[in-house]
């Protein structure tokens, strides 16, 4: 049964992506926009809609408790792209168009976690193609991703010396 289970996990190609990461990558003169990303969890984008914009809504749309609402679902482990970056922010596109990108910031533990621009309980609010969604609860957790095998092309080879010491005799 554990053999299954270290089996299983050592299966994933994918690892959390980190500022460690980014701060190799960069020194290795690699551009960001070259990395494919993942996201480590679904997110879901949500938004109430008057019936007249459920002509125009693009996303998948639910009548829910008396209203229509308008749902954006981005599976875990969608790929996407980075289409602008600042220090320890990361905006991510998962589909191609204008202003359809989500942020991921750099939280506390050095991992890119998904960002909004304001909370209200636990739902998050973003700006998604010109438009406010909110985000569900367990979107807020979602993380970047990267290929396990893409890491080793931008992560530095360095070589940690022990020293030398004076010896009594001269070599």
């Amino acid at each position: 049964m554990i053999f299954i289970l270290v089996a299983g996990s050592s299966c994933s190609n994918k690892v959390i992506f980190t500022k460690e990461m980014r701060i190799n990558l960069l020194e290795n003169k690699l551009k960001e926009i070259e990395v494919q990303y993942f996201n480590s969890g679904k997110i879901v984008l949500k938004r109430n809609l008057s019936y007249a914009e459920t002509q125009i809504a693009r996303g998948q749309i639910r009548y829910e408790d008396g209203q229509y609402v308008e749902e954006i679902v981005i599976p875990k482990n969608t790929p996407g792209v980075a289409v602008h970056q600042a220090k320890d922010l990361l905006n991510i596109s998962f589909e191609t168009g204008e202003n359809r990108q989500l942020s991921f910031k750099c939280n506390a533990d050095g991992y890119y976690q998904l960002s909004a621009l304001s909370w209200k309980g636990n739902y998050g609010q973003v700006k998604y193609d010109t438009t406010i969604y909110y985000l569900t609860p367990s979107s807020s957790r979602a993380l970047l991703m990267v290929a396990k095998d893409y890491v080793s092309k931008f992560e530095k080879q360095k070589r940690i010396l022990k020293g030398r010491t004076v010896s009594s005799g001269h070599e």
